[in-house]
């Protein structure tokens, strides 16, 4: 057992100095990123902002949008129905802002995600504005934008060979709680994937030229499906073109979490991935799988067995060397996030700690996830429960009933509506 355990923890090794590399790759290229303000792309713009209830500095994060230094762009929200708690602050919002802004009813989903739904029916509000608009950007309501970052996430679109660019969120806690510190180095390991030739976009902050987008047919390639960033992100890799993530526009996400929903996001984030970029679970999954295993187990060994004499002493040394490399990579994360964050880099610095010792506590969970996702393609999602039968087909399972409406209070299913509605800031 132990010579079986100190040849994974070999591997493990090497698996963790690879890991620092990236950090480094990533931290060179995010902090050396740099965009200048003279001539370059600056379009009509349409950020598009699929809304659904009221998420921690809700108010905050849409007057951000508000305040962009962008000189041409409309902002569109849209939520499922009137009753959305976000309906009435987003209108009056935009009545008090002289932004250009709309505000769409989309409706229910039938049969496909509730947010590419909203999307969609954005997309079919037209505007004399909209019809100009060179740029589409897509954002989510529960993180906060710079001044600067509509046009830092735009400007590169003017090089033909970049596809579409993307944004991340960074989670911070609120008030504290392991689970909470948790979820922020969860959710941090991501960061290895993005670069200047990023393994996807990220559905909160992505911009795509409007003929592009076009082109590539995203919005067919959406009919029936879940997730919006993921057949985006196919949509333009499958062309040949490049995904590129844009530094300054990290945007931090105050959020608190539970047990309870720690596990249910980060399961559903994974359970996505599986279905809609199945090769990318793989390399999760393996990967996780290899630390979680070796590195549980041989400290399982250790203490049963004890450190001292021979193999067990060189399994403990690699044990030792496994972690500092992965605390070494999270602090670097951190230090990265600090400098790109600057409004929250108090913030950052206090999560210093978790990004240093959770490592293996966050592998593990990513493993629980993986587990996870091979028995269900069901998630929850915003209280709608799904089923992802395929890539292009979404079953809705269950849709909760408002408390006040009339179908509640007789037991009968909710009528579904298609049509959408605007109203303007005009």
């Amino acid at each position: 057992m132990e010579t079986f355990l100190i040849v994974l923890a070999f591997l493990l090794l090497f698996q963790s100095a690879l890991a620092l590399i990236a950090g480094l790759r990533f931290g060179r290229y995010a902090l050396r990123a740099t965009s200048s303000r003279l001539d370059r792309y600056c379009p009509k713009a349409a950020v598009i902002v699929p809304c659904k209830g009221l998420e921690a500095d809700f108010e905050e994060n849409i007057c951000a949008l508000f305040a962009q230094d962008y000189r041409d762009y409309e902002l569109i929200f849209v939520t499922e129905s009137e009753a959305d708690p976000a309906y009435p602050v987003l209108d009056r919002l935009i009545k008090q802002s002289q932004r250009s802004a709309w505000l769409v009813v989309a409706g229910e989903a039938e049969a496909c995600g509730q947010k590419v739904h909203n999307l969609c029916a954005a997309l079919r509000h037209s505007t004399p504005f909209d019809r100009r608009a060179e740029v589409l950007v897509f954002a989510d309501s529960d993180a906060r934008p710079t001044p600067d970052w509509l046009g830092e996430l735009v400007a590169p679109l003017g090089h033909q060979k970049i596809g579409a660019t993307t944004g991340f969120r960074w989670y911070l806690p609120v008030r504290g709680g392991f689970w909470s510190f948790l979820l922020s180095t969860w959710n941090a390991s991501a960061l290895s994937m993005l670069g200047e030739k990023s393994r996807f976009a990220w559905g909160g902050a992505t911009a795509i030229r409007r003929e592009n987008f076009e082109k590539l047919g995203v919005k067919r390639q959406w009919d029936g499906a879940l997730s919006d960033d993921y057949v985006l992100t196919r949509a333009v890799k499958a062309a040949g073109q490049q995904i590129k993530f844009i530094p300054s526009c990290l945007m931090a996400t105050h959020a608190d979490a539970s047990l309870g929903e720690l596990l249910e996001f980060t399961t559903r984030q994974i359970t996505i991935t599986r279905v809609y970029a199945p090769r990318l679970w793989s390399i999760v999954f393996a990967s996780h799988l290899l630390f979680s295993f070796t590195f549980w187990s041989g400290l399982i060994w250790l203490t049963v067995q004890g450190p001292s004499g021979g193999s067990n002493e060189k399994l403990a040394w690699l044990l030792t060397g496994i972690f500092a490399l992965g605390a070494i990579t999270g602090c670097l994360r951190g230090i990265i996030a600090a400098q790109l964050l600057a409004a929250d880099r108090r913030g950052v610095q206090k999560c210093r700690w978790a990004y240093l010792l959770l490592g293996p506590a966050s592998s593990l969970l990513y493993l629980y996830n993986a587990l996870v996702s091979l028995w269900t393609k069901r998630i929850v999602w915003r209280g709608i429960s799904y089923e992802m039968i395929s890539p292009r087909e979404t079953a809705i399972l269950y849709r909760p009933t408002p408390p006040n409406s009339p179908d509640s209070a007789a037991g009968l299913p909710r009528p579904r509506r298609a049509s959408a509605r605007s109203s303007s800031s005009s």
